[in-house]
């Protein structure tokens, strides 16, 4: 067994090893904005080989390792106008990271092939959005001992744009988190809930009665900082 595990570790260093073009360089440059148009200055901005972060129900997790470790083909940062570029590596697919406390949900998944023959990628201006903890407390005005369930339809913080054809869109397979149907009014107090969320952005809430009667509250989005109430 032991021999077996010496043979196979060559293998498995060189598995783990970036798989870097020779000799092959890219040009990345963008203009990084807020929601309201307005530059964002002095923000790091990353390519690497994989999201440095993922956003499970609101918690972030490193994959494999810290931030500060993942393969890191290139990095940059903006000026005044928000303007940055930089050279970076090439290793097939990669990721745009945006290294700030505030935008650091935001990530552009791009892919080998927008590279084309020129090595360059050039997107005009790349809005990042904020992110919101929103809290939706269900309030029992009625008296009911009914148990109720409820889902939230949000825009993930795990969705990463998609940069293709020399556009930036959201991956439609991943525009909003649906939450997994939850009960409450089971026991006293359980009718809150904590939400991790982009905005600006719409939050849908859908909540069933026992007898299958839904209602459904919309809200706007627009703090870091957000609480609502619904009575039933």
């Amino acid at each position: 067994m032991r021999k077996l595990f010496f043979l196979l570790l060559p293998i498995l260093l060189v598995s783990c090893e970036a798989r870097l073009e020779n000799d092959a360089r890219a040009l990345f440059k963008t203009r990084v904005v807020d929601a309201s148009g307005d530059p964002i200055a002095d923000m790091q901005v990353s390519a690497t080989t994989y999201r440095t972060n993922r956003f499970i129900t609101g918690q972030a997790l490193s994959k494999f390792s810290p931030a500060d470790e993942d393969f890191i083909l290139g990095k940059g940062i903006t000026d005044e106008n928000g303007q940055v570029e930089f050279v970076m590596l090439v290793d097939g697919s990669f990721f745009i990271s945006f290294d700030s406390e505030d935008y650091a949900a935001n990530k552009i998944s791009v892919s080998r092939q927008e590279l084309n023959d020129d090595y360059l990628l050039d997107i005009p201006e790349t809005i990042l959005k904020e992110t919101s903890t929103v809290e939706i407390e269900f309030v029992n005005t009625s008296g009911t001992i009914e148990e109720y369930n409820a889902t939230f339809d949000f825009e993930s913080l795990d969705c990463a744009l998609i940069y293709r054809n020399d556009m930036l869109t959201q991956d439609q397979d991943c525009i909003f988190y649906n939450f997994q149907s939850t009960s409450f009014n089971r026991t006293a107090n359980d009718g809150i809930f904590e939400l991790n969320l982009f905005y600006p952005s719409v939050i849908e809430v859908r909540f069933t009665d026992a007898m299958g009667n839904e209602s459904i509250r919309t809200y706007t989005i627009t703090s870091a900082l957000e609480r609502y109430e619904i009575t039933y």
